[in-house]
């Protein structure tokens, strides 16, 4: 059989052309969509391959780095020093040597009762009882002296004031016998006030003696059972965690 070539056309051979060069830049071929890849093609990457760093890199600092201050390097204040006043520590610890043994007056007012006298808080508990009674007798007489020295005072003036008109009495002229004999009752009447109050002074004064020995006794005794001599300020530091 003749195959007859039919010559083409200078538009014809053009528009093959331009057919063939479409096809040979990637577009789609006949029966191909082009809105995706073709069928059996997936997006992403190829299989095997995940998403992230490869394999063996990890995320954050490199092996052995770690995170906040070198390794030995704490937060905070050095070690030892706590926060709070350190006056205040070496205060509570410096107490608490002064008074020794005398730091068994921690104990409740219960114990305090209950305690042996022959213990150390039986011993506290003693002082205790003792130095109230004997504190409360010193500011007792420590106030009656003060009155007392008061009267005194007083009636001394009044004594020193007699004496004073009797002896202008004494001495004018023409004397009046009558009123020379009423400041001379006056005079007696006021040295006998002043020998009363001088009288309760000293009473006063020894109770106020008494107080203050019984308060010292107390104290002795203490150190006595504490082995440890009471100075002001062993005192001080316990009569202030007794509550006296």
């Amino acid at each position: 059989m003749n195959t007859r070539l039919v010559p083409l056309t200078a538009t014809a051979v053009m528009m093959l052309a331009a057919t063939n060069f479409a096809h040979a830049a990637g577009g789609p071929p006949g029966g191909v969509g082009g809105g995706g890849p073709p069928a059996g093609v997936t997006m992403g990457p190829p299989a095997g391959v995940t998403m992230g760093p490869p394999a063996g890199v990890t995320m954050g600092p490199p092996a052995g780095v770690t995170q906040g201050p070198p390794a030995g390097v704490t937060q905070g204040p050095p070690a030892g020093v706590t926060p709070g006043s350190a006056a205040s520590d070496h205060g509570v610890v410096d107490a608490a040597n002064l008074l020794g043994k005398l730091n068994a007056g921690h104990a409740s007012d219960r114990a305090l009762e209950r305690a042996s006298s022959k213990s150390i808080v039986g011993a506290i508990a003693a002082y205790k009882t003792a130095i109230l009674s004997a504190q409360a007798d010193i500011n007792k007489y420590t106030t009656a002296v003060n009155q007392d020295q008061i009267a005194v005072n007083t009636a001394q003036a009044a004594v020193n004031a007699d004496q004073t008109t009797l002896t202008n009495l004494q001495n004018a002229s023409p004397l009046d016998p009558a009123a020379i004999s009423a400041a001379q009752a006056q005079l007696t009447t006021d040295q006998a006030a002043l020998t009363a109050a001088q009288q309760q002074l000293a009473s006063d004064q020894s109770q106020l003696a008494a107080a203050q020995a019984a308060a010292t006794a107390a104290q002795t005794t203490l150190a006595a059972a504490a082995n440890k001599p009471l100075t002001a300020e062993v005192i001080s530091e316990l009569n202030s965690l007794l509550g006296i």
